[in-house]
């Protein structure tokens, strides 16, 4: 079934996103480190009762999608930045198959740290 794409005026938000890669830290923890930043207009829309149910059951948490224009080479190793909130990519699809948009179920993690990512 195809996705309704978005009007004019619905890539209402400035998002960030980027390459996240934990390398090890001095003190036997991770650092992570953020490479490829891109700003983009989106649509963030929280998702259904019904999805974020299932994704439970399967241990992968969907909270919202994330739309916005095409972009080549998106992973789950991506996060998603908006404002202080941080997203993790959970999946990505080309929106209809039509190299438009780019769809993007995430997990919303919470708010960055001051040191960078959610752990500080």
């Amino acid at each position: 079934m195809a996705m309704r794409e978005p009007s004019a005026g619905e890539l209402d938000r400035r998002i960030t996103i980027r390459l996240r890669t934990d390398i090890p830290a001095p003190d036997q923890g991770l650092d992570s480190v953020f490479t490829e930043q891109k700003k983009r207009w989106a649509k963030i829309e929280p998702v259904g009762t019904a999805v974020y149910a299932n994704g439970v059951q399967t241990d992968v948490k969907i909270t919202h999608r994330v739309i916005f224009y095409y972009l080549k080479g998106m992973s789950d190793a991506h996060e998603v930045l908006h404002g202080s909130i941080i997203y993790r990519v959970c999946r990505v699809a080309d929106m209809n198959g039509t190299r438009r948009y780019t769809l993007l179920e995430v997990e919303e993690q919470g708010p960055e740290r001051p040191g960078g990512g959610i752990y500080g």
